[in-house]
């Protein structure tokens, strides 16, 4: 419980000291809809293997008056990830490779925007009981190359256009983000047995590292019950509160941003017995 205030009260600070600038200040909310799929394969010993795949798409840019998460693409990735259970808490990964996709929407009148990004992540997970069910703490560093935005009107060539020596220098920036993440069995069943449903509950405070310092990214908080449908499958139904604060210099704003996200979660992994445990969840 004690690290989890730390992160917390880490991630008020640095709000604070980010929502400090002498722009003015506006709230910006909108629908969106995530949805992500793990297949893991889990090896006798204590190496595992994870292909994620996640999807999600966005309602109209006009401040939550559009509902219909559906509408536009938001967000499309592909990324492995290696494991290897240091022992029955610790568990470290990494991510070679991580490709993205991502589209915008900045308004109605504007045309959709798109920009592509490389990642590689190593990640550390350490897990505990914490009252029925279990806490676990990740800590994990995204390295990041991001290609410049476009509108789509002309071939775009992936990371790669024209200024191949910005891409890998100014382009790059690393994020920072530690998140606690609680799952709970619930509904127990009068026979004493295990039961299939739980609740998951974590928050994840990030920052990015870059040539201009260090500062608040963003906040994500997830609530969903999740069902056990077989011992190597389950599925989450869930929302996620995705906080963000962003400077509009062109408008000049402080721009406080609220993406309300319906979330979908699926995992499957083998049935070969293995040390290494199932992962925690989702992103």
């Amino acid at each position: 419980m004690p690290n989890r205030f730390i992160i917390v009260v880490f991630c008020c600070l640095i709000a604070l000291k980010a929502v400090s600038q002498s722009y003015p200040r506006v709230v910006r909310n909108q629908a969106v809809f995530w949805s992500e799929l793990n297949l893991v394969y889990k090896t006798a010993g204590r190496w595992s293997f994870q292909l994620d795949h996640q999807y999600r798409r966005q309602a109209e840019y006009n401040n939550g008056r559009d509902l219909n998460v559906f509408r536009y693409p938001l967000l499309q990735v592909f990324r492995p990830w290696v494991s290897y259970q240091l022992s029955k808490p610790v568990r470290l990964s990494l991510s070679p490779i991580g490709l993205w996709w991502n589209w915008g929407r900045v308004s109605s009148y504007q045309p959709t925007t798109f920009f592509q990004e490389v990642r590689v992540i190593p990640q550390l997970q350490i897990t505990k009981p914490l009252g029925d069910g279990e806490l676990i703490q990740r800590f994990r560093t995204e390295l990041r190359w991001p290609s410049r935005t476009d509108t789509l009107a002309n071939t775009y060539v992936f990371l790669s256009d024209g200024e191949s020596r910005q891409v890998l220098a100014d382009r790059f920036n690393v994020r920072l983000r530690a998140m606690a993440r609680w799952i709970n069995p619930i509904f127990k069943r009068s026979s004493g047995g295990e039961s299939p449903w739980y609740s998951h509950l974590s928050i994840e405070p990030m920052m990015v590292v870059s040539n201009s310092g260090a500062r608040f990214d963003q906040n994500r908080t997830y609530l969903a019950l999740g069902r056990k449908l077989r011992e190597n499958l389950r599925v989450e139904l869930g929302y996620l509160n995705q906080f963000s604060l962003q400077t509009n210099t062109a408008e000049q704003l402080r721009i406080a941003r609220f993406n309300h996200a319906l979330h979908v979660y699926v995992y499957l992994e083998n049935r070969r017995p293995s040390k290494s445990d199932s992962d925690s969840g989702p992103e």
